[in-house]
């Protein structure tokens, strides 16, 4: 089994999950092949993919990534957010809108309240912010006004966790900021888990606790793209590889169910 790995400079918020997983990929005997965005584009990712798609397997950043899907001839993977059969975890209003409509609302006389903001399609183009007033449009100000974007009503989390998922199964729970000692309620992530009817074998839920305590679904994430997050490297690469089967169309060979049994 050969495992591509796009190599990420030492300033990428992906280096240290990216090297994780291919000393893991390594410890399970995989050969680890690295290769770089240029070979992407050039068709020698491709290529080696095709060569023998049954026992290839890539772990690579979500633009890279969609990249060489798109040029494998495979659809790209959805953007899942905050899915709408998982309104009732939600638990605040959502709407799609567009750059230009926030600067608007923003610039008006008319008063608001302040809301959260993020890319809708392209997560890198901006940070995701709360919006007070024009300031906290800067960020985002060489973008276009018809950019597609995620608005959110404001909610305070007091702490912030994330659930790993595989075949329907909640592998590992991470604390990722806030206070630790704040759990979310676990009947609440495994009803949303079970509720997701459009879920990939891999993906991530993040949940937030509020100073209520209520727990709220911040986001789903593909499983091609988790960190590791302390998750045991046996685990997150088992990950990886059954999520790349699926976006590659390819049977599922089973690996990590030692993990879901």
């Amino acid at each position: 089994m050969k495992v591509f790995v796009h190599q990420v400079k030492l300033d990428s918020p992906y280096y240290l999950a990216i090297q994780n997983a291919m000393h893991w990929f390594w410890e399970r005997g995989y050969e680890v092949v690295p290769f770089n965005v240029q070979e992407v584009q050039e068709g020698t990712v491709e290529a080696m993919v095709r060569s023998s798609p049954n026992d290839s397997i890539v772990r690579a950043v979500p633009e890279v990534l969609r990249l060489l899907l798109k040029k494998l001839g495979r659809p790209e993977p959805p953007l899942f957010d905050l899915p709408a059969c998982l309104t009732p975890w939600i638990g605040r209003f959502t709407w799609e809108t567009t750059l230009g409509q926030v600067r608007e609302q923003v610039d008006s006389e008319i008063s608001f309240n302040p809301f959260h903001i993020r890319p809708l399609d392209h997560r890198r183009l901006f940070k995701g912010t709360v919006v007070y007033g024009l300031r906290d449009l800067i960020p985002s100000a060489s973008l276009a006004d018809q950019t597609p974007v995620l608005a959110q009503q404001k909610v305070e989390f007091k702490s912030e966790w994330r659930a790993f998922v595989l075949r329907d199964k909640i592998l590992h729970v991470a604390h990722v900021k806030g206070d630790p000692l704040l759990f979310p309620d676990r009947d609440a992530m495994i009803a949303a888990s079970e509720a997701y009817t459009e879920r990939p074998i891999a993906f991530g839920m993040d949940w937030g606790i509020t100073p209520a305590g209520q727990t709220m679904l911040i986001e789903v994430n593909d499983g091609y793209s988790l960190g590791n997050y302390g998750m045991h490297g046996m685990m997150h690469t088992a990950m990886i590889e059954a999520r790349w089967r699926e976006l590659m169309d390819l049977p599922d060979n089973g690996i990590g169910e030692c993990f879901t049994r």
